[in-house]
Protein backbone atom coordinates (compact mmCIF):
# COMPACT_ATOMS: atom_id res chain seq x y z
CA UNK A 1 0.00 0.00 0.00
CA UNK A 2 0.87 3.29 -1.24
CA UNK A 3 -0.13 5.61 1.86
CA UNK A 4 1.54 8.99 3.12
CA UNK A 5 0.09 10.71 6.03
CA UNK A 6 0.62 13.25 8.41
CA UNK A 7 -0.07 14.68 11.54
CA UNK A 8 0.50 18.13 13.07
CA UNK A 9 -0.87 20.77 14.74
CA UNK A 10 -0.81 24.46 14.88
CA UNK A 11 -3.37 27.33 16.21
CA UNK A 12 -6.22 25.27 17.74
CA UNK A 13 -7.11 22.57 14.30
CA UNK A 14 -4.80 19.35 14.41
CA UNK A 15 -5.10 17.33 11.30
CA UNK A 16 -4.57 13.68 10.51
CA UNK A 17 -4.93 13.68 7.14
CA UNK A 18 -4.11 10.23 4.73
CA UNK A 19 -3.82 10.13 1.19
CA UNK A 20 -3.95 6.69 -0.80
CA UNK A 21 -3.23 6.30 -4.42
CA UNK A 22 -2.66 2.82 -5.39
CA UNK A 23 -4.59 2.63 -7.73
CA UNK A 24 -2.34 5.67 -9.94
CA UNK A 25 0.80 5.12 -12.06
CA UNK A 26 4.02 5.59 -10.18
CA UNK A 27 4.25 8.74 -11.96
CA UNK A 28 1.42 10.30 -10.79
CA UNK A 29 1.77 8.73 -7.11
CA UNK A 30 4.76 10.78 -7.56
CA UNK A 31 2.99 13.39 -8.32
CA UNK A 32 0.51 13.61 -5.24
CA UNK A 33 3.35 12.30 -2.60
CA UNK A 34 3.50 15.68 -1.00
CA UNK A 35 -0.81 16.07 -1.34
CA UNK A 36 -1.63 15.10 2.13
CA UNK A 37 1.21 17.46 3.61
CA UNK A 38 -0.08 20.37 1.95
CA UNK A 39 -3.76 19.65 2.86
CA UNK A 40 -2.54 19.39 6.47
CA UNK A 41 -0.77 22.74 6.12
CA UNK A 42 -3.69 24.30 4.52
CA UNK A 43 -6.55 23.16 7.00
CA UNK A 44 -3.96 24.30 9.82
CA UNK A 45 -3.21 27.53 8.62
CA UNK A 46 -6.34 29.08 7.38
CA UNK A 47 -8.46 31.17 9.46
CA UNK A 48 -12.25 29.39 9.67
CA UNK A 49 -13.83 31.44 11.63
CA UNK A 50 -13.52 35.41 13.18
CA UNK A 51 -14.14 33.78 16.71
CA UNK A 52 -11.15 32.86 18.94
CA UNK A 53 -11.25 29.00 19.40
CA UNK A 54 -12.12 27.81 22.45
CA UNK A 55 -10.08 24.62 22.10
CA UNK A 56 -8.16 22.27 19.72
CA UNK A 57 -10.27 20.82 17.25
CA UNK A 58 -9.46 17.65 15.37
CA UNK A 59 -10.09 16.86 11.67
CA UNK A 60 -9.37 13.71 9.88
CA UNK A 61 -9.74 12.93 6.67
CA UNK A 62 -8.63 9.27 4.31
CA UNK A 63 -8.81 10.60 0.58
CA UNK A 64 -8.50 7.56 -2.15
CA UNK A 65 -7.62 8.55 -5.44
CA UNK A 66 -9.18 6.19 -8.05
CA UNK A 67 -8.31 7.85 -11.38
CA UNK A 68 -6.52 10.27 -13.14
CA UNK A 69 -6.61 12.10 -17.02
CA UNK A 70 -4.93 14.79 -18.47
CA UNK A 71 -7.35 17.78 -20.03
CA UNK A 72 -4.76 19.98 -21.77
CA UNK A 73 -2.49 21.84 -18.81
CA UNK A 74 -5.02 20.57 -16.48
CA UNK A 75 -4.01 17.11 -14.53
CA UNK A 76 -7.87 15.61 -13.24
CA UNK A 77 -8.15 12.98 -10.36
CA UNK A 78 -11.18 11.64 -9.20
CA UNK A 79 -11.29 9.90 -6.12
CA UNK A 80 -13.67 9.26 -2.84
CA UNK A 81 -12.76 10.53 0.94
CA UNK A 82 -13.57 9.70 5.26
CA UNK A 83 -14.34 12.83 6.75
CA UNK A 84 -14.56 12.93 10.44
CA UNK A 85 -13.75 14.68 14.00
CA UNK A 86 -12.07 11.54 15.96
CA UNK A 87 -15.57 11.50 17.75
CA UNK A 88 -18.93 11.36 17.14
CA UNK A 89 -18.50 13.25 13.05
CA UNK A 90 -17.86 10.43 10.51
CA UNK A 91 -19.16 11.21 6.29
CA UNK A 92 -18.26 9.25 3.52
CA UNK A 93 -17.40 11.30 0.30
CA UNK A 94 -18.30 8.80 -2.65
CA UNK A 95 -17.55 10.91 -5.71
CA UNK A 96 -14.82 13.62 -5.86
CA UNK A 97 -13.24 15.19 -8.99
CA UNK A 98 -10.43 18.40 -9.09
CA UNK A 99 -7.73 19.61 -10.91
CA UNK A 100 -3.93 19.54 -9.27
CA UNK A 101 -0.55 20.02 -10.97
CA UNK A 102 2.40 19.29 -9.19
CA UNK A 103 3.58 21.93 -7.47
CA UNK A 104 0.57 23.87 -6.92
CA UNK A 105 0.21 26.28 -3.94
CA UNK A 106 -3.26 25.26 -2.20
CA UNK A 107 -4.54 28.63 -1.30
CA UNK A 108 -7.95 30.18 -0.19
CA UNK A 109 -9.97 31.69 -2.54
CA UNK A 110 -13.70 32.85 -2.32
CA UNK A 111 -13.93 32.00 -5.84
CA UNK A 112 -14.62 27.89 -6.25
CA UNK A 113 -11.74 25.63 -6.75
CA UNK A 114 -12.14 22.11 -7.21
CA UNK A 115 -9.21 21.23 -4.54
CA UNK A 116 -9.96 24.27 -1.81
CA UNK A 117 -13.61 24.59 -2.01
CA UNK A 118 -13.57 20.64 -1.07
CA UNK A 119 -11.41 21.05 1.80
CA UNK A 120 -13.07 24.16 2.82
CA UNK A 121 -16.76 22.23 2.44
CA UNK A 122 -15.35 19.51 4.62
CA UNK A 123 -13.63 21.88 7.16
CA UNK A 124 -16.55 24.60 7.76
CA UNK A 125 -18.59 21.02 8.32
CA UNK A 126 -16.76 19.40 10.69
CA UNK A 127 -16.03 22.78 13.04
CA UNK A 128 -20.02 23.78 12.27
CA UNK A 129 -20.89 20.38 14.37
CA UNK A 130 -17.88 21.28 16.84
CA UNK A 131 -19.01 24.33 17.43
CA UNK A 132 -23.09 23.10 18.11
CA UNK A 133 -21.46 21.58 21.23
CA UNK A 134 -20.26 24.87 22.72
CA UNK A 135 -23.32 27.18 21.94
CA UNK A 136 -26.70 26.25 20.87
CA UNK A 137 -26.56 26.47 17.17
CA UNK A 138 -22.96 27.84 17.33
CA UNK A 139 -22.26 26.20 13.99
CA UNK A 140 -24.45 28.55 12.25
CA UNK A 141 -22.20 30.83 10.00
CA UNK A 142 -19.98 27.60 9.06
CA UNK A 143 -22.38 25.73 7.95
CA UNK A 144 -23.90 28.64 6.01
CA UNK A 145 -20.29 29.26 4.39
CA UNK A 146 -20.51 25.33 3.42
CA UNK A 147 -23.80 25.63 2.07
CA UNK A 148 -22.28 28.73 -0.40
CA UNK A 149 -19.56 26.78 -1.06
CA UNK A 150 -22.17 23.58 -2.34
CA UNK A 151 -23.48 25.73 -4.32
CA UNK A 152 -21.27 26.97 -6.25
CA UNK A 153 -20.22 23.65 -6.88
CA UNK A 154 -23.43 22.12 -8.13
CA UNK A 155 -22.60 25.01 -11.25
CA UNK A 156 -19.21 24.20 -11.71
CA UNK A 157 -17.44 22.11 -14.36
CA UNK A 158 -16.29 20.01 -12.10
CA UNK A 159 -19.30 19.23 -10.10
CA UNK A 160 -18.58 15.58 -9.12
CA UNK A 161 -20.65 15.29 -5.70
CA UNK A 162 -21.31 18.41 -5.52
CA UNK A 163 -24.98 17.85 -5.46
CA UNK A 164 -25.12 15.40 -2.40
CA UNK A 165 -22.97 17.75 -0.67
CA UNK A 166 -25.26 20.56 -1.04
CA UNK A 167 -28.34 18.17 0.24
CA UNK A 168 -25.97 17.08 3.03
CA UNK A 169 -25.08 20.03 4.12
CA UNK A 170 -28.82 21.36 4.42
CA UNK A 171 -29.62 18.20 6.35
CA UNK A 172 -27.49 18.86 8.90
CA UNK A 173 -27.89 23.07 8.92
CA UNK A 174 -31.59 22.47 9.10
CA UNK A 175 -31.70 19.66 11.62
CA UNK A 176 -32.59 21.80 14.61
CA UNK A 177 -33.09 18.69 16.97
CA UNK A 178 -30.16 16.61 16.12
CA UNK A 179 -27.83 20.60 16.74
CA UNK A 180 -30.03 21.41 19.72
CA UNK A 181 -29.80 17.76 21.25
CA UNK A 182 -25.89 17.55 21.03
CA UNK A 183 -25.46 21.06 22.85
CA UNK A 184 -27.82 20.15 25.54
CA UNK A 185 -25.90 17.00 26.51
CA UNK A 186 -22.62 19.20 26.85
CA UNK A 187 -24.15 21.76 28.64
CA UNK A 188 -25.78 19.24 31.22
CA UNK A 189 -22.53 17.60 31.56
CA UNK A 190 -21.25 20.58 32.12
CA UNK A 191 -23.35 22.22 34.85
CA UNK A 192 -23.32 18.77 36.45
CA UNK A 193 -19.52 18.71 37.00
CA UNK A 194 -19.86 22.35 38.02
CA UNK A 195 -22.08 21.24 41.60
CA UNK A 196 -25.10 22.54 40.02
CA UNK A 197 -26.97 19.40 39.93
CA UNK A 198 -30.47 20.81 39.71
CA UNK A 199 -29.30 23.48 36.65
CA UNK A 200 -28.34 20.14 34.74
CA UNK A 201 -31.93 18.73 34.91
CA UNK A 202 -32.72 21.26 32.12
CA UNK A 203 -30.59 20.62 29.68
CA UNK A 204 -30.27 17.14 30.54
CA UNK A 205 -34.29 16.70 29.75
CA UNK A 206 -33.96 18.95 26.50
CA UNK A 207 -30.98 16.09 25.36
CA UNK A 208 -33.30 13.45 25.81
CA UNK A 209 -36.22 14.96 24.12
CA UNK A 210 -34.44 16.24 20.91
CA UNK A 211 -33.00 12.96 21.07
CA UNK A 212 -36.19 11.21 20.84
CA UNK A 213 -36.93 13.19 17.55
CA UNK A 214 -34.16 13.30 15.93
CA UNK A 215 -33.35 9.49 16.48
CA UNK A 216 -37.04 8.96 14.50
CA UNK A 217 -36.29 11.75 11.69
CA UNK A 218 -34.70 10.51 8.40
CA UNK A 219 -32.69 13.08 7.96
CA UNK A 220 -31.04 12.92 10.85
CA UNK A 221 -31.30 9.20 11.93
CA UNK A 222 -27.70 8.43 10.59
CA UNK A 223 -26.39 11.76 12.19
CA UNK A 224 -27.87 10.71 15.53
CA UNK A 225 -26.70 7.07 15.56
CA UNK A 226 -22.86 8.32 15.09
CA UNK A 227 -23.50 10.48 17.84
CA UNK A 228 -24.69 7.42 20.09
CA UNK A 229 -22.02 5.39 18.59
CA UNK A 230 -19.29 7.26 19.69
CA UNK A 231 -20.76 8.50 22.82
CA UNK A 232 -23.04 5.39 24.28
CA UNK A 233 -20.63 4.16 26.66
CA UNK A 234 -19.80 7.85 28.03
CA UNK A 235 -23.54 8.73 28.24
CA UNK A 236 -24.79 5.96 29.89
CA UNK A 237 -21.96 6.43 32.46
CA UNK A 238 -23.26 9.98 32.91
CA UNK A 239 -27.05 8.99 33.28
CA UNK A 240 -26.24 6.11 35.87
CA UNK A 241 -23.96 9.08 38.03
CA UNK A 242 -27.20 11.18 37.38
CA UNK A 243 -29.26 8.47 39.14
CA UNK A 244 -32.43 8.96 37.56
CA UNK A 245 -33.72 5.48 35.90
CA UNK A 246 -36.31 7.17 33.79
CA UNK A 247 -33.71 8.99 31.61
CA UNK A 248 -31.57 5.88 30.82
CA UNK A 249 -34.90 3.48 30.30
CA UNK A 250 -35.70 6.13 27.56
CA UNK A 251 -32.39 5.90 25.80
CA UNK A 252 -32.70 2.42 26.12
CA UNK A 253 -35.62 2.43 23.82
CA UNK A 254 -33.98 4.85 21.41
CA UNK A 255 -30.30 3.03 20.97
CA UNK A 256 -31.39 -0.69 20.03
CA UNK A 257 -27.56 -1.16 18.89
CA UNK A 258 -26.32 -0.69 22.63
CA UNK A 259 -29.17 -2.15 24.49
CA UNK A 260 -26.99 -4.99 26.06
CA UNK A 261 -24.59 -2.20 27.71
CA UNK A 262 -27.57 -0.28 28.82
CA UNK A 263 -29.03 -3.12 30.07
CA UNK A 264 -25.69 -4.09 32.58
CA UNK A 265 -25.93 -0.62 33.64
CA UNK A 266 -29.45 -1.20 34.71
CA UNK A 267 -28.23 -4.28 36.62
CA UNK A 268 -25.76 -2.34 38.89
CA UNK A 269 -28.69 0.51 38.99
Amino acid sequence: MLLWAVNLCAQGIKTDINLEATNLDDIQQQAVSQLATDISYYIENTQWTFEDLPTDFLIQGTIYLDSYTESGYQKIYTGKAFWGNGDDQKYFDKSWQFAFNQGDAITQSRSFNSLTSFLDYWVLTILAGDFDTWSQFGGSQMYADALRIARMGTGDSFSLGWKERLEDIEKLSRNQNYRKMKFAYYEAIDQWDAGNKKEARAPLDAFISNLETSIKRQESRIFTQNFLNAKYVEVGDFLYEVGDLSYLQRLMRLDEDHREHYEKILADW
